[in-house]
């Protein structure tokens, strides 16, 4: 039979389970954040390697749509009477064929420096791979005095496609001004001992 001194000495049962359970759920809890911190540590690696690789696959697709699909021969703007001529070749040179095809111009007005854009429709609009077609542009030499080429368009919204100019045919040499032409004149034979031009004859060289 335990005696009062002998309880107050030694821990009550109820006292140590209670401590067990509490040792039992602090080490529970640990287990629980530790277990949270490895979820939400893959969670937050697979989402980085996820982003990276949206991101790669984003990066390719935007090369993808940036690398020129056209390219443009763009002539020397010539004159032709009261007209500006602006011409150019268009050459396909994408795998893919391109529909309503069209280019567009910036013009810009002598008066006022006003720019206006302008669609030119070339001779071909559907180019299959590889393919070439000519686009042309007659403007009044009064109204306009520079031009620019801006992009190229496909498609019935006219969405631009990427493209690359490079220099075209150069203007034609302007004609040759004609060499002036020499006047004979004819004069009379001087006379036995005379000079043409003398003191007492004189005369002034042409």
């Amino acid at each position: 039979m335990q005696t009062l001194n002998q309880l107050e000495t030694e821990p009550l049962p109820i006292e140590e389970e209670e401590s067990r359970h509490t040792r039992r759920l602090l080490v529970g809890v640990l287990c629980a954040l530790l277990l949270t911190g490895s979820v939400c540590g893959g969670y937050l690696f697979l989402r980085k390697r996820h982003e990276r690789q949206l991101a790669a696959t984003a990066a390719a697709v935007k090369t993808e749509k940036e690398k020129a699909k056209v390219e443009v021969a763009v002539d020397e703007a010539r004159t032709e009477g009261k007209k500006s001529i602006l011409s150019g070749t268009i050459h396909n040179i994408s795998n893919d064929a391109l529909h309503n095809l069209a280019v567009e111009l910036q013009l810009r007005r002598r008066t006022g420096g006003a720019t206006e854009a302008r669609i030119v429709i070339p001779e071909s609009t559907d180019l299959a791979p590889d393919a070439k077609t000519h686009y042309r542009l007659e403007v009044p030499v009064q109204d306009y005095n520079s031009a620019t080429f801006a992009r190229v368009v496909i498609g019935d919204a006219h969405l631009a496609v990427a493209f690359k100019a490079i220099p075209g045919a150069e203007r034609p040499p302007l004609p040759a001004v004609p060499a002036g032409k020499t006047i004979v004149v004819a004069r009379p034979a001087p006379k036995d001992g005379e000079f043409l031009n003398s003191e007492q004859n004189p005369g002034k060289v042409p």
